[in-house]
């Protein structure tokens, strides 16, 4: 099991994300939920929610099919499928509990996330 996030805090999460970039936060969901974007002059797109449920800090972020089905066998309980997803992104989106995972494995999947985004505005 990953050795969990004893001092990262939803603020270091947040600034890890806005160094990408061109990196900013919507709140699409309501202010209590902060969206992570990027964006051309056609489209944006979401490569990290941020938000907390029943008291746990959660990220949700994406990866490709393969990745997120190896994520959620490799961290049963801890990444599961997207949170809000509906069925069509849940195969592509996961929700993870930031407290249940190394500082590395939540830097590599943000960085994953934001490749992907970036992907889809070429």
């Amino acid at each position: 099991m990953a050795e969990p996030l004893e001092n990262i805090q939803y603020t270091e999460i947040l600034d890890y994300c806005l160094q990408k970039n061109g990196a900013f936060v919507d709140y699409p969901f309501g202010a209590d939920y902060i969206t992570v974007k990027i964006k051309n002059s056609h489209k944006s797109v979401i490569f990290a929610e941020i938000f907390v449920l029943d008291g746990e800090l959660k990220l949700t972020f994406s990866t490709d099919e393969v990745t997120a089905q190896y994520l959620r066998s490799a961290y049963p309980q801890v990444i599961v499928r997207g949170w809000h997803c509906p069925p069509v992104q849940a195969k592509y989106k996961s929700t993870l509990s930031v407290n249940g995972v190394s500082n590395e494995t939540l830097l590599q999947v943000i960085d994953i996330s934001y490749e992907r985004a970036v992907s889809k505005l070429k």
